[in-house]
């Protein structure tokens, strides 16, 4: 209904791309891809740290548990591979779903509108919760 307004919002046309919106005007793809890059590059070192950790960690207590139940060091290996209900991640390969609805970018001066009413909102709530505790007007005439 309102996206058939001509002043509420436009379409984004697919020829520029699909993160037409999204996109700021002085990044080039190229920079978009490179700082994608470093952080999925990132990303990937922190999880590997990550799971390294739980590994020497969950090795350190099963040779503790092993030790208490006096069974041999070398069943460790074969045990850590045996452990019931062990969480294994499933690799999917499966590309990125593609949004199916049209792209629009609401117009400026909407969102202005609509963040200026929302601010409104907010601060007749907080007016009317601090109201109570400010003291009143005198009530007496002047002398």
């Amino acid at each position: 209904m309102h996206l058939t307004d001509p002043g509420f919002a436009n379409p984004v046309s697919e020829s520029s791309g699909s993160n037409a919106g999204a996109r700021k005007p002085g990044l080039s793809p190229e920079e978009i891809a490179k700082v994608k890059q470093d952080w999925e590059d990132l990303q990937r070192r922190k999880k590997e740290k990550e799971e390294a950790n739980k590994k020497e960690k969950d090795g350190k207590q099963k040779t503790e548990i092993l030790k208490a139940e006096g069974k041999e060091d070398k069943e460790t290996g074969n045990q850590a591979s045996k452990v019931p209900g062990a969480w294994t991640p499933a690799s999917s390969t499966s590309p990125p779903l593609t949004p199916t609805h049209q792209r629009f970018t609401l117009h400026r001066d909407i969102f202005a509108l609509r963040l200026s009413d929302h601010r409104k909102r907010r601060q007749a709530a907080q007016a009317k919760l601090l109201a109570p505790r400010l003291p009143g007007a005198p009530q007496g005439g002047f002398t």
